[in-house]
């Protein structure tokens, strides 16, 4: 969506006749005065978009059920999970504390989806015991653990053992989980992942349901997602013909890619494609094997979260230097670690001169103690003055919940803009917060320095 002097990512965003930056009809610049910055603002309409979106792609193409379940670990503010539990959507939790958080957001423990690696007995022993839908296993040890689990609380336990179908996957390597190598999933062509099925059939207390594969993160392409489905049918047709074991669920995971550049608004991944060719591959291939249409699953996390959020953020300084302008922000990489832990690029726009044509060449920094806390480098941009606010776009995945607290630095609030008006969802962090779990011994509290 393009206005005057900016691109925009979506129809949400708009320019009104001051020149500021809008989203869901609120000036961002009214937002930063009102709730102050750095802040993030989060839109309700557009996660509902996004996820209506994406369910509906699949109804359109698929016979069976399909089952959209949040990747909490994306974003965990208890407002979003809230707002996907409402549209219908299942959660998925990697660990613990998002299944606590999924239920105190309100999702029912029976569409709670637990995935994870490398836990114990008492990890599975709490899933259990709130009755969430269904667990995922990693591996042979996770598989016993569950067994051992319920067979003590004298429970079931519906399981999906997640595989790994080693595919090159286009994506950067520190989120490329299907690969060859990965520390995730039992091995398909090793024969592993066959082996992990027939001892989990056996074991007391277990009931296996379905395939789990999750080949990575951020992937703008469809046939990745065609290869991974139709390598999972083919490993359930030969579950079928050698173990007589019919799937009744297929987890595909997530890994939608979003543009985050404003070339890339134009080439967003086409969801309705998607979800033809993977219905197509998924329908032809249960056919041939003689199968019922299984349950689907889809565990997005950015393609429902990533464009719905953004950083509001004030100019504090600018300053010249031989190589270059430098633009320091009230925010910096602790609240965009995406930056430093896969060279994720954010589109950032001066929101009180959202209609400026650019005119400079400048970088975004924090006020970080460490060299590598640039937001971005080189970027075209209206002439930057202290005092303008800058609005770093599409950051609702993996910001926030990867979120550091470098030079001891307070996590910003969040905002959410609904017809209800803009409502703290998340306040900020206090300078209380960031000591309360810190205890001084009473003895060295009032030690004096010659005692020392």
């Amino acid at each position: 969506m393009a206005h005057a002097g900016v691109k925009l990512p979506h129809e949400g965003f708009s320019v009104n006749r001051l020149g500021h930056l809008v989203l869901d009809g609120y000036d961002l610049v009214e937002l930063a005065e009102k709730f102050g910055t750095p802040l993030y603002v989060v839109s309700e309409g557009r996660l509902r978009e996004n996820y209506r979106r994406l369910a509906d792609a699949f109804k359109a193409h698929y016979p069976g059920e399909t089952i959209i379940a949040y990747a909490v670990k994306a974003n965990f503010t208890l407002a979003i999970i809230r707002v996907f539990a409402l549209e219908g959507a299942w959660a998925e939790t990697f660990t613990g504390p998002e299944l606590h958080m999924a239920l105190m957001a309100g999702v029912k423990p029976e569409r709670i989806l637990l995935t994870g690696a490398s836990r114990l007995e008492n990890d599975f022993r709490e899933a259990l015991e709130v009755r969430v839908g269904l667990i995922v296993a990693d591996s042979l040890p996770e598989l016993y653990r569950i067994s051992r689990a319920a067979v003590e609380l004298g429970a079931e336990a519906k399981v999906l053992i997640r595989v790994n179908p080693a595919l090159e996957v286009p994506t950067h390597p520190s989120i490329a989980t299907g690969v060859r190598g990965t520390k995730f999933g039992v091995d398909v062509p090793s024969g592993d992942a066959f082996k992990a099925f027939e001892e989990a059939l056996g074991l007391d207390g277990v009931r296996v349901l379905g395939v789990h594969t999750h080949i990575g993160s951020r992937i703008m392409r469809v046939e990745p997602f065609i290869e991974a489905a139709s390598c999972i049918v083919d490993f359930a047709g030969e579950l079928n013909s050698r173990l007589g074991f019919k799937p009744e669920y297929l987890d595909l995971g997530g890994g939608f890619g979003i543009p985050y550049k404003p070339e890339e608004y134009s080439e967003a991944l086409n969801l309705n494609l998607l979800a033809e060719k993977i219905s197509e591959a998924i329908i032809e291939g249960f056919k041939k094997n003689g199968l019922r249409l299984p349950k689907l699953i889809f565990e997005p996390g950015r393609s429902l979260v990533g464009d719905a959020e953004l950083l509001l953020a004030k100019v504090r300084n600018v300053k010249e230097t031989p190589s270059g302008k430098y633009v320091f922000l009230d925010a910096s990489t602790n609240h965009l670690t995406p930056v430093l832990l896969v060279d994720q690029y954010f589109e950032i726009v001066l929101a009180n001169k959202a209609d400026r044509a650019a005119e400079e060449t400048v970088s975004f920094a924090g006020s970080l103690c460490f060299t590598a806390d640039v937001i971005a480098l080189n970027r075209r941009a209206p002439k930057v003055e202290p005092g303008d606010l800058a609005a770093v776009l599409s950051v609702g995945a993996y910001c926030k919940s990867s979120c550091m607290v470098h030079n001891a630095q307070p996590k910003p609030p969040t905002v959410m803009l609904s017809s209800r008006g803009a409502e703290m969802v998340q306040r900020g962090e206090t300078l209380d917060d960031l000591v309360a779990r810190d205890l001084i011994p009473p003895g060295l509290y009032h030690a004096s320095s010659e005692q020392s």
